[in-house]
């Protein structure tokens, strides 16, 4: 099954949706919260039926993991704006909440422009690690469903800062929309796991991405590839931070992100 598929809703009712949570993207004791950011992602824009209106800002809580098995996902309008339409999101599964979130999908504005990003300095990926290489390990299923390459070569445990730039792709071409940019934001390991002794494991307790190209104005062609630059710099009372930045080859920045997770 393709990406399109493993991320497919259905309407069921009036701001109501089904899915089915596939196995194919599990990390360790659950589901990938990119993977499933993509779905609620894709129930907002089925809910909004507006092409104009392109996500801007998710914010996702994960209460609980889902298991792989048929979920809900229930959207409300809280405020639908000239230019900004703001929903809440609420994925069920068995009767009890697993996923919080709300979302803001807006049109293009005219405005004050100012730059100071600068793109991850990366080899080309062609001539980079495959994530097999680095990880030290076999795949688990949600790093299966992509291409990974590492733009920095670290090595899991190595005692490096964990700051780590990745290439990464879909193994099936398809377009670049808000449903992929909220997957990719949560689809590579930790960079903390690079730390000399770091956490077994980082469930994720919010996840926020913010759209910031105009996805279909950015040129993207068979075989492209998304350049990535996750980071963490504090982690103390079993709390971190990663923070994401999502750059196509050329320089244009899609995307950046911020998760809270637990270090366990």
């Amino acid at each position: 099954m393709s990406f399109d598929e493993d991320t497919a809703v259905h309407a069921g009712g009036p701001g109501v949706y089904s899915c089915e949570i596939s196995p194919k993207h599990w990390v360790v004791a659950g589901p990938n919260g990119g993977y499933l950011a993509a779905l609620l992602t894709r129930a907002g824009e089925e809910h909004l039926a507006d092409q104009t209106r392109q996500l801007r800002s998710l914010t996702v809580h994960y209460l609980r993991p889902p298991k792989a098995e048929p979920a809900r996902i229930e959207v409300t309008t809280e405020q639908l704006g000239r230019s900004v339409a703001y929903l809440r999101l609420t994925m069920i599964q068995a009767e009890k909440t697993v996923l919080l979130a709300t979302g803001a999908w807006a049109t293009e504005r005219e405005g004050f422009a100012f730059d100071s990003w600068t793109k991850p300095q990366a080899d080309a990926p062609e001539s980079c690690s495959p994530l097999t290489a680095v990880r030290g390990a076999p795949s688990v299923p949600i790093h299966q469903q992509w291409d990974i390459r590492s733009a920095t070569g670290a090595v899991f445990g190595s005692g490096q800062p964990p700051d780590l730039s990745w290439w990464i792709r879909p193994r099936l071409h398809r377009s670049l929309d808000a449903p992929m940019i909220a997957a990719i934001a949560d689809a590579l390991p930790p960079p903390i796991f690079v730390t000399e002794v770091g956490p077994m494991a980082i469930p994720t307790i919010d996840l926020t991405v913010h759209i910031r190209a105009e996805l279909p104005m950015v040129k993207w062609e068979p075989g492209d590839w998304v350049l990535t630059r996750f980071s963490t710099r504090y982690a103390s009372g079993g709390f971190l931070e990663e923070d994401g930045e999502l750059w196509t080859a050329d320089g244009t920045l899609l995307a950046h992100s911020r998760q809270l997770a637990l270090s366990i």
